[in-house]
């Protein structure tokens, strides 16, 4: 009997792509042992697929837990290196749904990133930037979450003045710098925006 695993990274938000994939690299396998490490959206719980072609879910406590004999492999390269690399190393058939993933840095504790400002894998969100949170923490006594609420609200429902929420999509895959993470910040909206959109990929 087939044992296929998942993975799927935390930051990973797109349910409809997750469901889409999932059935499509299996649609050739029946009666088959859906086996995970981890489900951290609950993705691979609530998975509906036609009848009869998943006999049952299986946590695993270690890859080398199961017999694993296939494995499908959400990540943007940097989630799940040694699975991977295991996973080849032990002949199982795989397959790597590249997800490019969005993330906030803190940019005060991430050096690298102090003098950058636009490039390829990274985009400065902070006050003054092009995404920056017109916003003010603590202006006229309001928090940290209600200046996000109300970015988010903006972005959702495109009433910025100087920002189109179309180009959210220019930022898939970068680091996102602030000043503000761990705390939550406004990049939450931006990353968790772009995690959870399906790219028809």
């Amino acid at each position: 009997m087939p044992i296929v695993l998942i993975l799927y990274p935390a930051l990973f938000a797109s349910q409809s792509k997750f469901v889409r994939k999932v059935i499509g690299l299996t649609r050739n396998l029946s009666g088959f042992t859906l086996a995970y490490l981890d489900d951290p959206r609950g993705f691979i719980e609530q998975l509906q697929v036609p009848d009869g072609k998943v006999k049952r879910l299986a946590r695993l406590d270690s890859l080398e837990a199961g017999q694993i004999t296939h494995a499908i492999v959400f990540d943007d390269g940097e989630e799940f290196v040694e699975e991977r690399t295991w996973l080849a190393d032990n002949g199982v058939a795989m397959r790597w749904v590249k997800t490019p993933l969005t993330r906030v840095v803190n940019i005060k504790r991430e050096p690298s990133y102090q003098q950058r400002r636009s490039d390829a894998g990274y985009e400065y969100i902070g006050r003054g930037s092009y995404w920056g949170n017109p916003h003010a923490t603590f202006a006229e006594g309001e928090s940290r979450e209600e200046v996000i609420r109300k970015y988010a609200y903006d972005f959702t429902y495109d009433k910025f003045l100087n920002i189109d929420p179309r180009r959210v999509h220019e930022l898939a895959g970068k680091r996102l710098g602030c000043f503000c993470k761990p705390a939550p910040c406004h990049g939450d909206v931006l990353a968790d925006y772009l995690n959870g959109f399906d790219d028809g990929k």
